[in-house]
């Protein structure tokens, strides 16, 4: 393995428990992730990758490589994490539903009574709360901006024409692609209505939502919807597939997408999972679809075998950054994986080196 000229750092560790890693545990998740980054990114290319592990309730933090600007990636470092955003929404929908707020089989139609119920149904079945938590409701990927031929630049302005007011025109006349409970497909308008939907039983704005009902809980302190003059200075663009740098969407937020975060924090969000106790955190790990082959969907977290190897796990990508997120609750074990690249592979490349990490670690455990 050729190894490349990146500085590591390990940035941040804290110590939890009388159980914390030795100094010789801490060394070898050092090199396990050295070892792996440094293989990832001399074959695919990327510039910089930031990586986060929570082990033993402990947080570690690790940085390879050179940003856009020249300068290395630290725990300042903010990424937009995508559709790891939806991670978050569903920690709102299992809160939603221990408040007694709504239920999983409660139909889409009864929170949105100003549309015609029709919109979610098809073939007798209605969409419910459950089917858009997991991908079946059989609404859309997207309602608009779908159109493959779209540069960046004048993506960008797509969706941030598609606001909540478009949304909400759009689905009067929506219709569903496959009936609901029968189909999966990823849909970020789903998670979008979910994000409207929360907003109305709590009677307050999603982005209040998580500062006010999440945040407190995960202990997320540099998570943001919307960015200061000096946290932008912190941000990363990222560049796009082609190697341009991609169009500043730092200003683009929704439910299903949009949040930005440090490696850091991303710690403290894998961390609440793990260590925190709370039934909420036991809540929202609960299967909700399971397939024959292992597969399954919690509260928009996807899973693999819970019941034996335990995961849930996440994609993030962007105009320029691509992320992975994968807990392992029985194992106590956590991994962030960030680039601010986009390439054709490149959320199953972090998802192939968390997962070679992880099983790594399992094994020394």
């Amino acid at each position: 393995m050729r190894c490349l000229p990146q500085a590591i750092a390990l940035a941040l560790t804290v110590m939890l428990s009388a159980a914390s890693l030795t100094e010789a545990q801490s060394e070898n998740q050092a090199e396990i992730v050295r070892q792996e980054v440094e293989a990832m990114m001399a074959q695919n290319g990327f510039g910089a990758v930031s990586v986060a592990i929570v082990e033993q309730g402990e947080i570690s933090t690790y940085h390879f490589g050179q940003l856009s600007d020249g300068a290395a990636p630290d725990d300042e470092t903010l990424y937009d994490i995508g559709s790891l955003t939806k991670t978050h929404t569903g920690l709102l929908l299992a809160l939603a539903v221990s408040d007694g707020l709504l239920a999983l089989d409660d139909p889409v139609a009864l929170y949105m009574p100003e549309l015609d119920p029709g919109v979610f149904s098809k073939n007798g079945e209605h969409a419910t709360i459950r089917h858009l938590a997991t991908h079946v409701s059989g609404m859309p990927q997207d309602l608009a901006c779908d159109a493959s031929d779209l540069p960046p630049d004048a993506l960008l302005v797509c969706f941030l024409d598609h606001d909540q007011t478009d949304l909400m025109n759009r689905l009067q006349s929506m219709e569903l692609l496959s009936v609901p409970g029968e189909q999966y497909r990823y849909s970020n308008a789903a998670v979008r209505l979910l994000g409207v939907i929360l907003e109305r039983v709590y009677e307050t704005s999603y982005d209040e939502l998580l500062t006010e009902r999440v945040f407190p809980r995960t202990g997320q302190t540099q998570t943001y919807s919307a960015l200061t003059p000096e946290q932008h200075t912190r941000w990363q663009v990222g560049r796009q597939s082609n190697g341009e740098p991609a169009p500043d969407a730092s200003m683009y937020f929704n439910a299903a997408g949009g949040l930005k975060s440090t490696a850091p924090d991303m710690s403290r969000y894998m961390r609440y999972y793990l260590t925190s106790g709370e039934p909420l955190a036991r809540d929202v790990v609960t299967l909700l679809v399971g397939e024959p082959d292992g597969l399954g969907r919690a509260f928009i977290w996807n899973t693999f075998n819970l019941d034996t190897v335990g995961q849930l796990y996440h994609g993030g990508g962007t105009f320029g950054t691509s992320a992975w997120i994968s807990i392992y609750p029985e194992a106590g074990l956590g991994i962030f994986m960030v680039t601010p690249s986009v390439t054709s592979t490149a959320q199953a490349d972090l998802n192939g080196a968390s997962n070679a990490i992880i099983a790594q670690l399992r094994d020394d455990n």
